[in-house]
Order: C-alpha cells, then structure tokens, then sequence
C-alpha cells in the first residue's frame, strides 16, 4: 500500500491548493480520500490566510468517480457514510464563504464531475474529459447534481447528461456553458492562477456577500436534493445490476443488466 497521503494540502499567498493524491487510479474516490478531501477543505475555509480554494487532481487526471474496486466489497452502511461524506464536500466547496475553482484535467467524471459543479468557477484542460456516468454502474447522481445541474444548463440538457451517461470532450462542456475557461494542458496551472489572482483583487467582503447572496435561492432545494438522492442511491446500492457493474469493472468487461 502507498505511503503517499491521499489528499495534498498547500497555501501560497492566500491560495489553498487540495490535490486529489491517487493517480494510479485516476484518484477514483475511496472513503479515506473523501473523508481527507472534506477535512482539508474544511481547514482551508476556516484559515484566515486562505481566501481562495483551488481543487484538483494528481498525476494528470482530476477525479474518475467512485472507486468501484472498493465500493464492490462495502457493506450499506459503509457506502452510506460514503455518500454523507460527499454530500458535506459539495455544502462546503458550493456554500463556504470562499471561492472555489475546480482545475479539471483529465477524467472528471462521476462524482469528480459532481465534485467540479460544486466549485464557484470550472478552469478545464482541451485534454479533460467529463460526465456523469452512473448509469453505466447501476448507480443514481449525488452531491447536490440533481438540482445544480438543471440549475447551470436547464433540465433539457441535464437529462441529456444523466440519462445518457456519455463521457463528453472539454470543448463540448464549453460550448454547453460549464466551462469558465479552456485552455491546452500546459497553461492549465497558469490560468487557474490567473482566475485566483484576479479574485484576490477584489473586496474580500463584497465576494463572501455576493457568494451567500447566489446561493440563498438553491439552499432549500439542495437539502431535499441530498435526502432524495440518498433514498434513490440506497435503492440502487443492493441491487443485480450493481453487483454487476462492479464484478464486469474488475473482469474488464462490459457491465450485462438485468433492471434488478
């Protein structure tokens, strides 16, 4: 097993940086990583040096979703605190007082995507490839994404990603209007850069009242949001077609559903 931490923490001149730290696989998202993730976003937001959360992912992918490896062997009440987990993740990067930027390079799929409409603003590599793709492993959307979805691109084009569950370029996130800036991979750290720096410019007070201010119409909807997608995503824990989503990703095969 890896020594390495699964999540990397830094701040340089007011910027937080949370790095997702399991690139051998793409940082698919295991509970311990999950539990790091919220604590160190949850240390960022309560630093007084830090005004700015960068969010992104280590060795060249942002996040690739659940880790199906381990959710094959987790008992319900293991995949529920899971879920908990990311659904606190989501409250604190879309509802704490500081801005978040999601720097998106390679997969950004499942709940990495969900992780990524959660950020104030989305900074993504011409290379990134994103999607919500639980309905290829038996699985419903989380963290929030029934609602913030419909929210940023409307319910036509929401369906279209949720149903589907296509895996879809950057330059097609872009022209939907998910995107703040593309960029080629190699200018992806200085653009991410360039939106903070710009952010730090502004009045502090102005940003933290005009980001409650954004936020107040979604805060009722989202807490319903969570407890309908927990009831939905524990419907599909249990069943056929999830065991089998996981036992074809491990036999590298295509998943065969039965709708039970």
């Amino acid at each position: 097993m890896s020594s390495e931490p699964l999540v990397l923490s830094t701040v340089t001149n007011k910027i937080a940086r949370v790095v997702m730290n399991r690139p051998g696989a793409m940082n698919a998202m295991s509970r311990g990583m999950i539990t790091e993730l919220r604590q160190a976003v949850e240390r960022a937001l309560s630093d007084p040096e830090v005004s700015i959360i960068v969010l992104a992912g280590a060795g060249g992918n942002f996040c690739a979703g659940d880790d199906l490896k381990e959710t094959e062997h987790q008992t319900a009440e293991e995949f529920l605190a899971l879920i908990l987990d990311l659904q606190r993740l989501t409250r604190l990067l879309l509802l704490g007082e500081k801005p978040s930027i999601a720097a998106m390079d390679g997969y950004a799929v499942g709940g990495g995507f969900e992780l990524a409409l959660a950020c104030d603003f989305r900074v993504a590599s011409t290379r990134a490839r994103m999607g919500c793709v639980e309905a290829r492993v038996g699985m419903v959307i989380t963290g929030g994404t029934s609602v913030l979805l419909p929210h940023l691109l409307g319910q036509g084009m929401a369906r279209e990603i949720i149903l589907m569950a296509d895996i879809f370029e950057a330059t097609i996130a872009q022209h939907m209007g998910l995107l703040h800036r593309l960029v080629e991979p190699e200018l992806l750290d200085a653009e991410v850069q360039a939106v903070a720096d710009k952010l730090l410019s502004r009045a502090p007070l102005s940003l933290r009242e005009s980001k409650r201010l954004l936020n107040r119409p979604l805060e009722t909807e989202l807490e319903r949001a969570f407890q309908n997608e927990i009831e939905a995503i524990m419907r599909c824990f249990g069943t056929v077609d999830a065991h089998e989503a996981t036992v074809a990703f491990r036999e590298k095969r295509p998943p065969v559903f039965e709708g039970k």
